[in-house]
């Protein structure tokens, strides 16, 4: 038998072998790439100084895609090519990881009970879809709408990460500018990749509109990232000079130990002198009582510290549950104190 022969009868058996254990292969991958995404998960928190690495791995993302997409959609149907097996395969490790490392950025800036929870969940969604590879293998080759989508999706979170670090703007900057950048790079893609190149300016115009519609309309579903509340505390007096709390209060206190008066004091952690428009929202028994001007606040190495007071007209602080929002000017909220008042 010649080398050639031999070669050739290799590839075929290795090429018999992959399609009979394929399936097997990816589940067990796809357990490995969840078990590994967690680590990922766990080893991000803290690390911002690593969030420009994130980017490079979307770039990445972006560019095998981009070389390598067109090949392998050329490909005919049926079972993945070399190129397209090998291109699914990168893309999917580069969307796993990167969205398990900023699962905790968008978690430390997110409240419960508030409407930012729904973008942490959804990325959250995404993280472990991408870890399903035979499902998402499939998704990402025949649906051109949901690989675009997703692209962008990722995109958006990690530029809109990446934006306040290095431009220092205010997040509400940064959230338009981080979906005009996703929604530009995703339509290179769908140029290159899709072979109706009219469906894909169409399905770009669609994506584009409804990103920055949510983005502009209903910004309260993003945590205003970088920024997320350290502590947050109750007085009956503040020292204003300094922003000392005086005789601080626990979340359950007599009204007896107030003085005519309820002060709040909310300190904020930014990895860097990123500027915020914040105002506060005082609320008792889920009534509005006073809605604070803006405050607009730049950020040191360590955050930033912001204070409001109640006043009450009677010249007492009535029995209540207390409830003051901290929020950026374009009504996302990334702190909440809560302190109960009793006779």
């Amino acid at each position: 038998m010649s080398i050639q022969a031999g070669a050739r009868s290799l590839r075929a058996g290795a090429g018999r072998f992959w399609g009979s254990h394929r399936s097997l292969f990816w589940m067990l991958h796809s357990t490995w790439a969840l078990a590994s995404g967690t680590v990922v998960l766990l080893l991000a928190r803290e690390r911002y100084h690593l969030v420009p690495w994130v980017v490079l791995f979307l770039t990445l993302t972006w560019a095998s895609t981009l070389f390598f997409g067109r090949a392998a959609a050329l490909e005919p149907e049926g079972a993945p090519g070399l190129v397209r097996e090998v291109t699914s395969y990168v893309t999917r490790v580069l969307y796993q990881e990167t969205l398990f490392f900023l699962l905790p950025f968008y978690a430390y800036s997110t409240v419960l009970r508030s409407p930012n929870v729904v973008f942490l969940v959804l990325l959250g969604g995404l993280a472990v879809f991408s870890c399903v590879d035979l499902l998402f293998d499939r998704w990402l080759r025949t649906r051109p709408l949901f690989a675009l989508t997703f692209f962008a999706m990722v995109a958006f979170a990690a530029i809109n990460l990446l934006i306040p670090l290095l431009a220092r703007v205010e997040p509400r900057v940064a959230a338009p500018a981080a979906a005009l950048l996703s929604v530009g790079g995703a339509a290179i893609l769908a140029v290159r990749t899709m072979r109706k190149v009219r469906r894909a300016r169409f399905l770009l115009a669609a994506a584009a509109l409804g990103m920055l519609g949510v983005v502009l309309g209903f910004p309260q579903i993003i945590p205003p990232v970088p920024l997320r509340l350290e502590r947050v505390s109750f007085a009956s007096v503040i020292d204003r000079n300094d922003l000392v709390l005086r005789h601080p209060l626990a979340a359950h206190t007599s009204s007896k130990k107030l003085d005519g008066a309820l002060f709040v004091l909310f300190e904020v952690f930014s990895p860097t002198a990123v500027p915020a428009t914040v105002q506060l929202e005082w609320q008792r028994d889920g009534a509005l009582l006073r809605l604070s001007r803006d405050v607009t606040i730049t950020a040191n190495a360590n955050g930033f510290r912001v204070w409001d007071g109640w006043h009450p007209p009677s010249g007492s602080v009535p029995p209540g549950h207390y409830r003051v929002v901290l929020e950026t000017s374009d009504r996302r909220v990334f702190g909440v104190g809560r302190m109960t008042v009793e006779e």
